[in-house]
């Protein structure tokens, strides 16, 4: 299938703690279940191209020439920034302070938001099931403890006042 034909959600972090979400995933609109159904992909097959998705970035890292991993992070600003002017009432993953969206508080995460000419107009909260909640979680700590340790190891020690 052409991948440009896929619409999907990665919430989440960025990276090996993504969030890829198979069961809101369709191609054309149609759900993905529908291809496991007719035995067009089998639940072993989603699962390898779920775990590529969470290691993509990392093997572009290696890949890619520095400063090259850009184009898509820019793809995503453009997106972002036209269904803005635009008022195009987009369904786009952008990161976002929870405020008790999915559980969680003062963290920021990738989940899905509506952008119009209004900015973020509305916040999705997606019906996510026990494991998809799980790995949600986990990946909300790995953010909190990266910005944990980043604040701590960023702090500037005042310097010493001349006697």
């Amino acid at each position: 299938v052409n991948p440009g034909d896929v619409q999907g959600f990665v919430i989440g972090a960025h990276g090996d703690k993504m969030v890829p979400l198979p069961r809101y995933c369709c191609v054309n609109g149609i759900p993905l279940c529908d291809f496991t159904k007719k035995g067009a992909i089998t639940e072993k097959e989603i699962s390898k191209i779920v775990e590529k998705t969470k290691n993509t970035s990392l093997e572009l890292l290696d890949l890619i020439p520095e400063g090259s991993v850009c184009f898509a992070p820019s793809l995503a600003i453009v997106e972002i920034i036209e269904a803005y002017l635009k008022d195009l009432k987009r369904v786009l993953v952008c990161s976002i302070h929870l405020n008790g969206q999915y559980g969680h508080k003062g963290v920021f995460a990738g989940v899905p938001v509506v952008i119009g000419g209004k900015g973020i107009e509305k916040i999705i909260e997606l019906d996510l099931n026990t494991q998809e909640k799980e790995l949600f979680d986990d990946s909300l700590k790995h953010i909190s403890y990266l910005f944990d340790n980043y604040k701590h190891e960023s702090v500037v020690e005042e310097e010493p006042k001349p006697n």
